[in-house]
């Protein structure tokens, strides 16, 4: 993936053939564990077929030899594509008080959700690889985004939802070229964030609690939630759409995508590292007037520098243009001061304090604003993280500003596989 589009969490990069664990000798694959604390990367695993057909080598013996079924026979295809089988596991422990009830809630994740998912890569030449990527939501208990303080907390999904169904081809020299449903060019320009604390405190607090609502201290109603009030405005998101992704040069990457509805955007990125510094930037246009009844378009960005001391600063900003006059236009802006330091050999501790003000999300006039301290411990061995969440959330609206604070905390961990 793009240094420019990443973010904290990413899919497993199918973009090119850097599998560096991973060895193919006549056709037999030897697995080894790749967690080494890239969050969310995945394990090598043969998803279903995986290429077994020659006989054992002695490299094969030393690996646990080849991959076989439950009645002893090696598991094969017939060609010598690869397969890699990744996903996350997550929950969480959620305490949100509204002024009037509180309530701790188990709930699955916040930032990210339980998920799977399978890459298929088949190189034709030196120069151009085929992409296979398929991505699933899995069945989820208690999604964040769908438990509140009004009667619901608890809430099962009993659907599986695709999240990613794309074929790609990528040559060295000439791009990428992506069919399907995946990420637009848009996706993830406002994400950029080097503190290693936006598994617990990102751009986005409805993330973390979308579903919990604010408590009208004038009529004791509940009808505004935070996810209401609060968007990163992360461009397009993932639909069906045909993306051209120039190949990376000095740093700097560019996208464009156009979307089955008529919508359209560009996205560029850049990242480098200038003496003790490491910093990455991205911004995004998308034009959504197509596809859209109320957008017209809507861009931003995000950027965030870290110095080798630790010290780290983010910040990340847009806006959503309505389509027909009258409308204030959604807006936001935050930022995030954080420190990272090893104070174990488990991995690095990651700390983030946080502030963002939301304006004209709900409706004309109304500001949200949140504060938070995030703190996220890396277990280097298994690429895997716990967090740690206080955020408090305030709004008020041009027609009434007596809604009680939202205070919450998250505890919860996230385990990739």
């Amino acid at each position: 993936m793009t240094a420019g589009a990443r973010g904290l969490f990413r899919t497993v990069s199918a973009e090119s053939d850097k599998f560096d664990d991973e060895k193919c000798r006549g056709g037999s694959v030897i697995i080894r564990n790749r967690n080494k604390m890239a969050p969310y990367r995945a394990t090598l695993f043969l998803a279903a077929a995986v290429i077994a057909a020659s006989p054992v080598s002695a490299a094969d013996e030393q690996a646990g030899g080849p991959i076989k079924d439950g009645y002893g026979r090696k598991i094969t295809n017939s060609n010598k594509n690869q397969v890699i089988f990744y996903g996350i596991a997550t929950r969480a422990l959620l305490y949100a008080d509204d002024g009037d009830r509180h309530q701790l809630l188990n709930v699955d994740g916040g930032v990210e959700n339980t998920r799977v998912g399978w890459i298929a890569t088949g190189k034709v030449n030196e120069n151009v690889t085929v992409i296979g990527h398929v991505e699933m939501d899995t069945q989820l208990s208690n999604r964040v985004s769908s438990v509140n303080l009004n009667g619901t907390e608890g809430a099962d999904e009993n659907e599986w939802g695709v999240r990613i169904q794309e074929v790609a081809i990528d040559h060295k020299k000439f791009g990428k070229l992506s069919l399907g449903q995946g990420n637009t060019a848009s996706t993830d320009r406002v994400v950029i964030d080097l503190s290693g604390t936006a598994l617990a405190n990102g751009n986005n607090p409805a993330d973390m609690a979308g579903g919990i609502h604010f408590f009208n201290r004038t009529d004791r109603t509940r009808t505004v939630t935070i996810g209401d009030v609060f968007d990163k405005i992360d461009g397009i998101d993932k639909d069906d759409r045909v993306r051209y992704d120039l190949p990376e040069f000095g740093g700097f990457n560019l996208g464009f995508s156009h979307t089955g509805g008529g919508a359209w955007d560009v996205g560029a990125g850049y990242a480098a590292e200038v003496g003790a510094l490491t910093m990455e930037a991205a911004a995004f246009y998308a034009q959504v007037a197509g596809t859209s009844d109320t957008q017209k378009d809507m861009w931003g960005g995000s950027g965030s520098i870290k110095h080798k001391s630790g010290l780290s600063l983010t910040v990340a900003g847009a806006v959503r243009n309505q389509k027909f006059s009258g409308g204030d236009n959604a807006r936001y802006l935050w930022g995030k001061v954080g420190y990272s330091v090893g104070l174990s050999k488990l991995g690095e501790t990651h700390f983030g304090v946080s502030y963002g003000e939301y304006k004209n999300f709900s409706q004309n006039g109304d500001r949200a604003t949140s504060v938070g301290l995030g703190i996220v411990q890396d277990f280097e061995s298994i690429g895997s993280h716990i967090w740690l969440l206080v955020r408090n959330h305030e709004l008020s609206q041009s027609n009434n500003n007596d809604f009680h604070d939202v205070f919450v905390v998250s505890l919860g961990t996230l385990l990739n596989f």
